[in-house]
């Protein structure tokens, strides 16, 4: 029989459950934030049909294209990238 890695929170010392607090903040103050922050998600008026997944879906493209180009700051890469050609060069394309 195979051991789990993982147990019930009752089982876990103070040092995992301040762990797995720390893993989910992680997630939240990058992926999340940025794409409140810098691409105004929740302020987004999108509402019709599957619009709202598509466009959040979209984000994420942009986001992780940034992030893989290098930038550290998406915003500041958000910004030097508004003009079509200079956004394909992102993607390899001159």
């Amino acid at each position: 029989m195979r051991r789990s890695l993982y147990r019930d929170a009752h089982q876990a010392s103070p040092t995992e459950i301040a762990a797995w607090a720390r893993g989910h903040w992680i997630i939240e103050n990058t992926v999340h934030w940025t794409k409140d922050v810098t691409f105004a998600e929740d302020a987004s008026q999108i509402r019709h049909h599957h619009t709202p997944a598509v466009v959040s879906v979209l984000r994420n493209l942009a986001r992780a294209t940034l992030h893989r180009s290098g930038w550290a700051n998406i915003a500041s890469g958000r910004r030097a990238h508004t003009h079509p050609t200079t956004a394909l060069t992102l993607h390899g394309i001159p």
